[in-house]
């Protein structure tokens, strides 16, 4: 493990508990100068209700007045962020940090090839491989995105190989979009084939056995549905190789549910085609699938029945992952009888677990064993049984922290791949071997970095959110650090659609506790960290407790002696900025500094764009009379009350953003320079070659170097 230069640390954070970090780059009293805002007035009638919507016209991406306003408030962000003293030793610090390279992705076996990504120093994007199942060779380049636009801004989202390893249909994006198209490389020829398929925004793709094609999801044509419907009706088409696009029959999708998503995947021994629907946030249905003489025939495995399901099958043996009897969902068994038919009780199989244990994963190795991944208050555990039935085993994990979304198995082999890390230890990919008498882990990868994890501490704790409700929250700080108050504290939050927020490593968060900051991060409701209860605790008609979660753990920083309200910093992107905009207009006096990152605000409009129509039932439906009572309250846009003094935020966008428009945060950004009285600045930044996340790394890195730099300027000088 390469251990950290603190060389650089002492002149990155002089003074840190003193008058102040790094010197101010804008003197507090100079109230800014922002661009002129053109207040249009108007807005619309809503359940009766006038509702004010002046910078409507701040919607309209391609309008030439709005990209002026764009590149003024560029300027003004610019203006005051490229003269900070220390931008450059921050940049040295990045780049120091990942110029390192990247980790493997996990394997991936197929045709008797290992198959992987991974990002080489000095490169933008993962590049994908190919070597021998046993690692030996020199890794082959097959897909090497870093080529594909000289702006770095084109990416690798998602790669299928086809079972005798000739092919590889992959879907790639640009600028962050999502909005991808799928390709096909001939690896035999090292050639890409002629057809393509656009419009596959988060499609599954699933070969045939004998190569010939493939299924995948795509969304209609524009002005082949409704107009503001081209992002639902997803459907499933097969591609033969070699033949027209056009000509790729719809095989699953026409007449069913605009917001109906339909997905295709095999069984663990890659014998049985599935086909899986649901509604969101509603029942999943999931059909067996046989494909002949050009027709999808499906039996109905779980069907008409209110619980979320996800089917796997090894030989005749049917395994569930299922919340039909509980939130914290639980695994169960079947077998057919005589006449086809599926019992009504399934078996039940066994996991230990305590109250707040959830089930977030199962995998089958080897045909025969059955790994069930629990996350137990929110550290993972790993268990091992056989499927025939037998004592469970526990792989014993190198400390509390988070197990990877992903468990990778190889056909026929004992072994399992997994990722593992914590707030403070890196990223390593691990191998066990499930057969041995002594379940032993092997290191395959770590992720490099050039902070030392010795020097950092990781504290998991509780506090009290408004209603009494305990809350968790992780404290990242260096062991060395007098934590009083004094340095520099990020408070991060998300809460909602299911996302649990659990111990996870990140280069950049590693290096702000390094550079002697304290990372809080609460993991609030709204997620799935204690099951579906906790989900639905911060959703709909509940979405005010997420807020109340969030600004309780800032209060409980300062009632307690770990920060400071003016060297506390609040973060949160998408719905976390959604967050954060509507936990600074209830308390504009929480913090010091805020980032709102790619955030919902305009909650009367969300669903009118994108695919976000799916999201009312997260958040509700605006044009129901009663969800309008739950969301009006709380919408960030219409809640910026005038003449209060905000702190410092900065708001970010990208113009291809394909899930939150960027409107929202020019519309937010207009209101709060409009009204706010603070000397504290309300910068905008909109990336216009970026999406809901950084196209590439070079371009996340500029964000970053933004973001501490507005920190470190802002949480300078005394309360």
């Amino acid at each position: 493990m390469r251990r950290l230069c603190y060389a650089l640390i002492p002149t990155l954070l002089v003074g840190l508990a003193g008058a102040g970090w790094l010197g101010s780059a804008r003197a507090d009293d100079e109230r800014p100068l922002y661009p002129p805002t053109r207040n249009a007035g108007g807005g619309y009638s809503l359940h009766g209700q006038h509702i004010q919507d002046p910078y409507r016209w701040l919607e309209v991406d391609d309008s030439e007045e709005v990209e002026a306003w764009d590149l003024a408030q560029a300027k003004l962000l610019r203006d005051h962020l490229d003269p900070f003293p220390r931008r450059a030793e921050l940049k040295r610090t990045l780049d120091a940090e990942f110029g390192l390279g990247g980790i493997k992705s996990l394997p991936t076996f197929e045709a008797g090839m290992r198959w992987h990504t991974y990002r080489p120093k000095g490169a933008n994007q993962p590049i994908l491989y190919r070597l021998d199942e046993a690692g030996t060779q020199t890794p082959q380049p097959i897909l090497n995105p870093n080529r594909w636009a000289g702006d770095g801004t084109s990416g690798l989202k998602a790669w299928h190989v086809s079972p005798n390893g000739r092919y590889v249909a992959y879907r790639r994006d640009d600028k962050g979009s999502e909005e991808t198209t799928l390709y096909i490389r001939d690896n035999n020829s090292g050639k890409v084939l002629p057809e393509s398929i656009d419009r596959t925004k988060f499609a599954s793709v699933v070969w045939l056995p004998d190569n010939t094609g493939f299924f995948y999801n795509r969304m209609p044509d524009p002005g082949s549905v409704p107009s503001g419907q081209s992002q639902y009706h997803s459907r499933i088409s097969f591609h033969e190789i070699g033949t027209l696009v056009l000509d790729d029959p719809v095989v699953y999708g026409k007449g069913r549910p605009m917001l109906e998503d339909c997905w295709m995947y095999r069984s663990s021994d890659r014998k049985q085609l599935f086909l899986s629907r649901g509604l969101p946030y509603k029942a999943v249905e999931t059909f067996e699938a046989t494909w002949a003489d050009g027709a999808l025939t499906l039996v109905p495995v779980i069907e008409k029945k209110d619980e979320r399901s996800w089917v796997d099958k090894v030989g005749s043996t049917y395994i569930l992952n299922t919340d039909r009897n509980t939130g914290r969902r639980e695994i169960f068994t079947a077998e057919r009888d005589a006449k086809g038919a599926l019992p009504e009780a399934w078996t039940p199989v066994e996991f230990p677990r305590s109250d707040k244990g959830v089930i977030k994963d199962l995998a089958v190795v080897a045909n025969k064993f059955l790994v069930c991944h629990i996350k137990d208050n929110l550290v993972s555990r790993l268990f091992v049984r056989p499927l025939a039935g037998g004592p469970v085993r526990e792989i014993t994990l190198p400390e509390p922290g988070s197990v990877g979304g992903r468990l990778a198995t190889k056909q026929e082999d004992s072994k399992l791949w997994f990722t593992f890390e914590s707030y403070a230890r890196p990223t390593t990919n691990f191998r066990c071997d499930l057969a041995a008498k002594t379940l032993t882990l092997h290191a395959e990868d770590t992720l490099p970095t050039t902070v030392d994890p010795d020097e950092l501490i990781s504290v998991q704790t509780t506090y009290k959110s408004k209603d009494g409700t305990d809350i968790p929250i992780f404290l990242l700080h260096r062991k060395d650090l007098k934590f009083d108050g004094t340095q520099p504290v990020l408070l991060y939050g998300y809460g909602g659609f299911r996302v649990g927020i659990y111990p996870r490593f990140s280069r950049t968060r590693a290096l702000w506790t390094a550079m002697g900051g304290v990372l809080a991060v609460a993991s609030l409701r709204g997620g799935d960290e204690f099951g579906e209860a906790w989900h639905q605790a911060g959703c709909l008609e509940n979405k005010q407790n997420v807020f109340d979660d969030f600004i309780a753990a800032a209060d409980w920083l300062v009632s307690t002696g770990k920060a400071k309200r003016g060297r506390l910093a609040i973060q949160g992107r998408s719905n976390g900025g959604l967050l954060v905009a509507a936990c600074l207009n209830q308390r504009p006096d929480l913090c010091r500094a805020a980032i709102c990152g790619v955030p919902l605000t305009d909650m009367l409009r969300y669903h009118k764009f994108q695919y976000a129509k799916s999201w009312t039932q997260e958040y509700g439906d605006p044009d129901v009379v009663e969800q309008f009572g739950w969301i009006r309250p709380y919408s960030p846009y219409h809640n910026v009350k005038p003449a209060l003094a905000y702190p410092a935020v900065l708001v970010t966008a990208g113009l291809k953003d394909g899930r939150v428009n960027a409107f929202h945060a020019r519309k937010i950004v207009a209101r709060w320079q409009a009204r706010s009285i603070s000397m504290h600045p309300i910068y905008l930044r909109i990336d216009r070659k970026g999406g809901h996340g950084a196209a590439g790394l070079a371009r996340r890195l500029s964000e970053v170097l933004d973001e501490w730099s507005f920190l470190l300027t802002e949480l300078d000088g005394e309360e």
